[in-house]
């Protein structure tokens, strides 16, 4: 595989600057937006130009000076995190907009600190201070392009090793990828050439630029890689988009504390171009590369590099849910040998977290499935594409069906295995119950007994003594032990 890695954007910063304060200067750029500061100029004017239309009382004045105060530190916070997020800090600082910024954050200041409210007064110098910012803040806002703060976040991602993207290498036949950087990506998006590209750690941010260059609206891309619950392939006019969740278990597979992590997957297609946006970095792309190096040496990458490339990325999740659903068939086998040293309460939440993962990745294989044999039984807008001509797909498609009715079994089985625990402990209620039965049975004769001839037998109507009661009351108890005998209930 040829591995031209060409430099990060940023990367600089990234051996400089912590990565959890670089997410939060993404953050920052991205609450601090353009719009906003144009909102914050008019709010600024208003707030100018209150002093000439109303009569300022105490509370007023105050009022206004902490909306100034609020508006400045906005300003100081938005110009700090560009600054943080910049790759080249001495070219951000000597920008002709970024020294704007800095003239608007000290004009505000000089009109805020308390010699210079006292020495220039209610001099108009003071409101020509005020008004020259917002007229700079005017200029400002409405003059700088949305790209570049942008272009910051996806530096300071790429930096912080969150953003990784590559492209499939047609020179090498198609069989590795090699890495690309965030404005090349965008480039090769936009562009008319065949390419795969793969994209890992690609957040709400990014979506903007990307959306730009697929030429799709960006709520639609977002409702697509961040509001889809299950796999699903859908037709955008000249786009089609494949979302999916790529599966990985954390930690020991025998542990109990191992979990399912998921990873969002979209393929957005169009013509000779597709890319796939992965939402949380996986090990996913290393697999599709090994992939396509063993379909390459075992001869089986016969169709176009699109296809082999797409059928490599599907295929890797439909073994992805394979080792799931193995996974699943140990949790299973590991509960039903320790079933009877298991405490009811223990067993049932056990079960009850085993039979939820079990109906999650069975719904996203019945799902998958479909999207498998969609891409072979319907048209799709990507090149090599034909209906009904490829049976790797009919394949995979097979292969997924199996898995849902593998994982459906394990539900089944699931079900009958709690039904067993359950009637097990019906079972021994209903001995308990059967016990207290007979117990209460005896227990009643010699307490009738005793009611009827009361404490002392002396004067009595009665022509009995105590050892004729106590062989009557003694027979009692034998024919009732007899008689629950016969029926089974001392068994």
């Amino acid at each position: 595989m040829t591995n031209n890695k060409e430099p990060r954007p940023g990367s600089g910063l990234a051996t400089k600057t912590p990565a959890p304060l670089l997410r939060l200067a993404v953050r920052l750029q991205l609450l601090l937006s353009d719009e906003l500061m144009a909102l914050l100029a008019l709010i600024t004017l208003a707030l100018a130009a209150v002093p000439f239309a109303f009569a300022m009382s105490p509370a007023l004045e105050r009022a206004l000076v902490v909306a100034d105060v609020l508006i400045v530190l906005l300003f100081a916070l938005e110009y700090s995190a560009g600054l943080l997020l910049a790759p080249d800090k001495a070219a951000f600082v000597r920008s002709p907009w970024r020294l704007l910024d800095v003239f608007i954050i000290l004009a505000a200041l000089i009109s805020l600190l308390p010699f210079t409210a006292e020495t220039l007064g209610a001099s108009p110098a003071l409101r020509l201070i005020r008004f020259v910012r917002v007229a700079v803040l005017g200029t400002r806002s409405s003059a700088r392009l949305a790209g570049p703060v942008t272009a910051q976040a996806a530096a300071a991602a790429r930096s912080s090793g969150e953003l990784q993207a590559w492209a499939l290498d047609f020179d090498a036949g198609g069989k590795g990828l090699q890495s690309v950087d965030w404005q090349h990506l965008l480039e090769r998006i936009g562009s008319e050439q065949e390419d795969w590209l793969y994209v890992s750690g690609v957040g709400e941010e990014l979506l903007a630029p990307l959306a730009a260059s697929f030429a799709v609206p960006e709520p639609v891309l977002h409702g697509k890689l961040y509001g889809a619950a299950f796999p699903r392939l859908d037709r955008l006019d000249r786009y089609v988009t494949l979302f999916a969740w790529y599966p990985q278990l954390s930690g020991d597979i025998s542990a109990e504390s191992t979990v399912i992590q998921r990873a969002g997957l979209l393929l957005v297609g169009a013509d000779k171009n597709v890319a796939v946006l992965e939402r949380e970095p996986s090990d996913l792309r290393r697999r599709v590369e090994r992939r396509l190096q063993e379909s390459e040496a075992s001869g089986d990458a016969t169709g176009p590099a699109l296809v082999n490339a797409t059928h490599a990325l599907v295929k890797e999740v439909v073994r992805a849910y394979a080792r799931v659903a193995e996974w699943l068939e140990t949790r299973l086998m590991a509960i039903e040998a320790n079933e009877a040293s298991l405490r009811d309460r223990e067993f049932l939440q056990r079960t009850f977290l085993l039979r939820a993962e079990i109906s999650r990745v069975r719904t996203t294989l019945r799902h998958l499935a479909e999207v498998t044999r969609s891409l072979n039984s319907r048209r799709i807008a990507i090149r090599g594409f034909e209906v009904g001509n490829l049976p790797q797909f009919q394949l995979l498609a097979s292969e997924a069906s199996d898995l849902y009715e593998r994982v459906d079994d394990l539900s089944e089985n699931l079900a009958a295995l709690v039904d067993m625990r359950l009637n097990v402990s019906s079972f021994q209620m209903n001995k308990v119950m059967r016990l207290l039965a007979i117990l209460t049975t005896l227990a009643l004769i010699p307490s009738v007994a005793g009611g009827m001839l009361g404490m002392n037998l002396i004067d009595t109507p009665w022509p009995s003594s105590l050892p004729q009661v106590a062989f009557w009351v003694g027979s009692g108890m034998a024919l009732s032990l007899y008689w629950f005998a016969i029926k089974g209930w001392l068994r």
